[in-house]
C-alpha cells in the first residue's frame, strides 16, 4: 500500500513539474498548431511518405522492392512488412490531391501485386493435410514503382517540400 502511495505521489509530482501554463509557454505552441493547420495538402502528403512517424514509408519502400526483386519475400515473416507498407501507403494516397494520390499508387503497385498474390494462393485449394505454397513473389516488377518514386519526390520539391 505505502509502495502504491509513494509511486502515485512521486508521479504526480514529476508531471506537475513537466506541466507549465505561463502565457510564454503557451505562445511557442500556437504558432506550431497554427502553421500545422495551413499546411497544404502536398504538404502533408509529402511529409507522410518522406518523414512520418517511425522509419519513413520512402525508406521503407526502397526496402521493399530490393526485398521483393532480391526473392527475399519468401514466406510469412518477411511478408509481413510488404503488408504492412502496402496498407500505410493506400490510406496516404486516401487522402492525398489527385496527382500525388496517383504516383502513390504506382509506388504501391509492386506491394499491392505481392499482397493480391499471396491472399490468392491462401484462398487456393490444398489437399488436405498440406499447407498452401508460398508464392514467388521475385517476379514481380519493381521498377515502375521507382521511377514514380523519383517523380513524387520531384512533385514533392515542386510543391514547396524540403524547401
Amino acid at each position: 500500500m505505502n509502495r502504491r502511495l509513494i509511486i502515485s505521489a512521486a508521479l504526480l509530482v514529476g508531471l506537475a513539474g513537466c506541466s507549465s501554463s505561463t502565457p510564454a509557454d503557451d505562445s511557442t505552441t500556437e504558432p506550431t498548431a497554427t502553421a500545422t493547420a495551413e499546411q497544404s495538402p502536398e504538404l502533408a502528403t509529402c511529409e507522410g511518405f518522406f518523414e512520418g512517424t517511425g522509419t519513413p514509408l520512402a525508406e521503407r519502400a526502397e526496402n521493399a522492392r530490393t526485398a521483393l526483386s532480391g526473392g527475399e519475400i519468401v514466406d510469412d515473416a518477411t511478408y509481413t512488412e510488404v503488408n504492412a507498407l502496402e496498407q500505410r501507403i493506400t490510406e496516404l494516397g486516401a487522402d492525398a490531391p489527385t496527382d500525388l494520390a496517383a504516383l502513390l499508387e504506382e509506388v504501391n503497385a509492386p506491394f499491392t501485386a505481392a499482397v493480391d498474390e499471396v491472399n490468392t494462393a491462401r484462398a487456393a485449394e490444398v489437399p488436405e493435410g498440406e499447407e498452401p505454397g508460398f508464392p514467388d513473389l521475385s517476379q514481380i516488377d519493381v521498377a515502375g514503382s521507382e521511377a514514380a518514386q523519383e517523380e513524387l519526390d520531384t512533385a514533392c520539391a515542386d510543391a514547396g517540400y524540403g524547401a
